[in-house]
């Protein structure tokens, strides 16, 4: 079946290198959803069957968590010669509200993370880690409400794809482990995270520089300490700088051993008023 039989394709939300994002209504249940259809795994051969078998594993252990600050999954499967993800409609993502809002209240900043923490508690808990948690993956609802989406590279702990000396994610969020091809655990989640909160306030990451090379960039990860987000936001109090630190930290015995400890530290932050 191809998407076209069963789906109206509509307004299209995204597109990188390896998958499409569409808003479309869903003839079968008579619902809008939102649909990534995957390229990766497309070839002149037609499906490359192991990599969309280890795809298809991944996508259902996600489609069966349901928690408020996930992205609700609907359906996984093949569509003509490639695999599709079928899921909740919110059509706004945290990358395009930092494009439209490049520093967003503190308050803001605080609660978004803090929603995120607690969607990746419930994946943990899961048995589910996402490994490329980043702006364009978060998705806005409206009143705020963040939702963790796009489980392209989320894998369960015993996954074959997880071993040493493969390096997956998107470098500016990767963790130290993530950058060296290390095997990871949820806690790269986490140092994510913390990246992303990072670029909430200040609006940059904590090792990028201008003009560098993605190599450079993961060497910064791995050997330099992150700058404190006050250097750069004077309105970053030093309480939330010690939260970053700690979500950044390079091992992960360092760093919240758990998602919903960094969850419980943000709500407990007083910001001034």
């Amino acid at each position: 079946m191809s998407l076209e039989t069963r789906f109206q394709l509509r307004e299209k939300l995204g597109e990188g290198a390896t998958s499409e994002v569409y808003a479309a209504y869903d003839r079968n249940l008579r619902r809008h959803v939102a649909i990534k259809q995957f390229k990766k795994f497309t070839s002149r051969g037609g499906v490359l069957a192991e990599t969309k078998e280890r795809f298809l594993v991944d996508a259902r252990a996600a489609a069966g968590v349901s928690h408020g600050n996930i992205v609700t999954i609907y359906d996984a499967g093949s569509y003509g010669d490639g695999i599709a993800i079928v899921m909740e409609l919110v059509k706004d993502s945290l990358r395009k509200v930092l494009d439209r809002t490049p520093l967003p209240p503190l308050d803001v900043v605080v609660n978004i993370t803090a929603q995120l923490a607690d969607g990746l508690r419930c994946l943990h808990a899961n048995g589910i880690f996402h490994r490329d948690i980043k702006p364009s993956n978060i998705l806005i609802a409206p009143d705020n409400v963040a939702k963790i989406g796009d489980f392209g590279l989320a894998h369960l702990p015993m996954s074959d794809l997880t071993r040493t000396g493969t390096v997956i994610g998107t470098p500016r969020y990767m963790s130290p482990e993530q950058a060296q091809g290390q095997i990871v655990d949820y806690r790269t989640d986490i140092f994510s995270l913390g990246v992303v909160m990072f670029e909430m306030l200040t609006g940059q990451t904590p090792f990028e520089r201008p003009s560098c090379k993605d190599h450079e960039l993961l060497t910064r990860i791995v050997t330099e300490p992150a700058v404190k987000p006050s250097q750069l936001n004077p309105k970053v109090p030093p309480e939330l700088d010690a939260i970053i630190a700690c979500a950044l930290a390079k091992t992960p015995q360092a760093r919240y051993q758990t998602a919903g400890k960094f969850a419980e530290a943000l709500r407990a932050l007083k910001l001034p008023a």
